[in-house]
């Protein structure tokens, strides 16, 4: 109300200037021509200041975000100072405690004992004098390292840094080679930061808002009539009010509501992993105003748009309508498409509203039921339930285990017949016991396990959690009794039972919110304490894990130091594009190593091999 008042006093007061300089005398204002040099003065300052805040600001448009695109998967080993933190073997560095060299120095001590077998003093002692290698970048290490030469000075100077970043980059190669990491193929390079999609930072701001788009015609204004009053020119003057309407006109803010509405139908919405989905927005108009719309779709952070387009520029009558379609590539998991988003502009474009409409729709992508072809790497552990887990005592069962002395009482069926016929001795035959027993499947949902070898593939948690929808499918199958739990923010648990309705409320429980969407490191330190007590007795877990960091490890040795014997599948989700990439693969082979040598064992599950290829595998091993 404020802004109207002052544009309709500063067109009266230009309306009674321009009257006096017409008709000289009409106003009461003194003759003398200096009033109107002042005036033009200060008319012509305050362009200059309009001028130099519109080049500082520009034009103010609310953003549309890039629903086009889905976010990139992080590829471990991006952010090198992130993998030198917390290096299996390096203690606790920080980077309050060490520098990047220093934690690299440390990161090759810990390779070089692992990987060569060195005592913890010579591995410091060939790093600080740079004899672990015969690479030339083991003197970035040294601790005495050698003054660098005169053409390597003079390239720091022309190019300040680069030859430092390659140096550094050699060095990291160095460690990685001596763990047996090498670079497979150059891959191409690719944006790291996600894209920003969806609606995350939209919001329905109430009201008209100005764009100042016509921002630089209050300059012409005040420029024309700086210059009429100064050369005291009528016809400068007049010029200047074909200018003052058009900055009149850009001020004044419709008075219709903007009212619309938004439907959108989704063509499946429970489709397969891959299958194509198209999704139809209609926009209508059910008020009079017309305005000039921008329409884009809230489509999921997590789905790519492969054809057609979610967004729309149109100018809508009363009644009118607009539809627009594009399709989106299923992937596993629940995704939530958000609101649309509609900014309404007014004809002049100088002002507009930014409203989110229409409802929110669920997209559920679930692989059909299908068991796994391969057994499943569970522990021995005998319990008192009929199932398909070998065991070290010999019994009933299928497999042979040994020969005993016949008891009164043994089944005819177990006679060995063919030593009783041979010697006369009377013999039973053992087999190896078969048991069912209690299995808990827990999922690493957490932000640091969502990391995948490829920029556009599915991430580990991905992997992982269709991996145990498939495990659990199988276990059932073979008589296990079967929970499913979440190491995450999420706390998310199903205690191990069997039954059709337990196998719903699985998958279920696998297409939820805590199996799904992306969360954060922050897991309670009473997670495990909480996560032991609902475990049932006699119970082991898998662990389904990509082990990048020691979190996991942590929990694995807890839960084998309380009687629950623990297997691990960690889908791979390293690269060797670049240095920080292999060194994030020998940090992890090394927390896999850690492991492996506490007696757990653990199945590497490569990004180009299927499931049932590695489970067979470890199997024939």
């Amino acid at each position: 109300m404020s802004r109207q008042v002052a544009l309709v006093a500063g067109l009266v007061i230009f309306v009674l200037s321009l009257a006096e300089l017409v008709r000289p005398g009409l106003l009461p204002v003194p003759g003398d021509s200096s009033l109107l040099t002042v005036l033009g003065v200060v008319a012509l300052l305050y362009a200059v200041s309009v001028t130099v805040v519109r080049r500082r600001t520009g034009p103010e448009y609310a953003e549309t975000p890039d629903v086009e695109l889905a976010t990139q998967t992080r590829v471990p080993g991006d952010d090198l100072d992130e993998i030198l933190r917390g290096f299996p073997g390096t203690g606790t560095v920080t980077g309050a405690t060490a520098s990047r060299l220093n934690r690299l120095r440390r990161v090759a001590v810990a390779v070089l004992t692992r990987y060569r077998g060195l005592d913890l003093a010579t591995a410091r002692r060939q790093v600080a004098e740079g004899t672990w290698t015969d690479d030339g970048a083991a003197g970035y290490l040294a601790v005495q390292s050698q003054s660098p030469s005169l053409g390597r000075r003079l390239r720091s100077v022309v190019s300040p840094g680069s030859g430092q970043q390659r140096t550094l980059d050699r060095a990291v190669d160095a460690v990685a080679a001596v763990a047996g990491v090498e670079a497979d193929r150059p891959e191409p390079d690719r944006p790291r930061e996600g894209v920003a999609t969806g609606t995350r930072h939209l919001s329905d701001r109430p009201g008209w808002r100005q764009t100042r788009h016509w921002a630089g015609v209050s300059a012409v204004v005040l420029t024309l009539l700086a210059v009429g009053l100064l050369t005291e020119e009528p016809g400068v003057l007049l010029a200047s009010v074909v200018a003052v309407g058009y900055a009149a006109y850009a001020r004044v803010r419709p008075r219709a509501t903007v009212d619309l509405s938004v439907t959108r139908q989704v063509s499946d919405r429970e489709p397969d992993p891959g299958d194509d989905i198209t999704v139809t927005v209609t926009v209508t108009n059910n008020g009079p105003f017309r305005p000039d719309l921008r329409i884009v779709d809230g489509v999921p952070e997590s789905l790519a748009v492969t054809d057609g387009s979610p967004r729309r520029g149109v100018r809508l009558p009363e009644g009118g309508s607009v539809t627009l379609s594009y399709t989106v590539r299923a992937r596993r998991g629940s995704h939530e498409f958000g609101p649309t988003q509609v900014l309404a502009r007014s004809l002049s474009n100088a002002t507009e509203r930014e409203r989110l409409l229409g409802p929110e729709t669920t997209l559920t992508v679930v692989a059909p039921p299908r068991p796994l072809q391969a057994p499943v790497p569970l522990r021995q552990q005998p319990t008192q339930y009929a199932g398909r887990v070998s065991t070290d005592t010999g019994g009933d069962g299928v497999e042979f285990h040994t020969v005993r002395e016949y008891k009164p009482g043994d089944s005819m069926t177990r006679i060995d017949w063919n030593r009783r016929a041979r010697t006369g001795e009377l013999t039973t035959l053992e087999f190896r016991r078969e048991r069912a027993t209690r299995v808990v499947l827990l999922v690493d949902v957490r932000a640091t396990a969502r990391a995948g070898h490829d920029p556009d593939g599915p991430d580990a948690v991905e992997r992982a959690v269709a991996a145990t929808e498939r495990l659990f499918l199988t276990l059932l199958a073979d008589g296990h009794q079967v929970g499913i739990a979440a190491f995450g923010p999420c706390e998310s648990f199903l205690s191990p039972d069997t039954g059709p309705s337990h196998r719903r409320r699985g998958r279920e429980l696998l297409t939820g919110p805590a199996f799904n969407r992306a969360g954060d490191d922050e897991v309670e330190h009473t997670w495990g304490l909480r996560f032991r007590r609902r475990l049932p007795d006699n119970s082991q877990v898998l662990v389904c894990s990509p082990l990048l960091d020691h979190r996991v490890g942590r929990v694995v040795r807890a839960l084998e130091a309380y009687g629950h014997p623990v297997t691990v599948l960690s889908p791979d989700p390293t690269a060797t594009g670049t240095p920080g990439r292999r060194l994030a693969r020998v940090r992890r082979r090394m927390l896999v190593a850690e492991l492996r040598e506490a007696g757990v064992p653990v199945l590497d599950w490569a990004p180009a091999a299927s499931l049932e290829e590695q489970l067979r595998r470890r199997a024939k091993r």
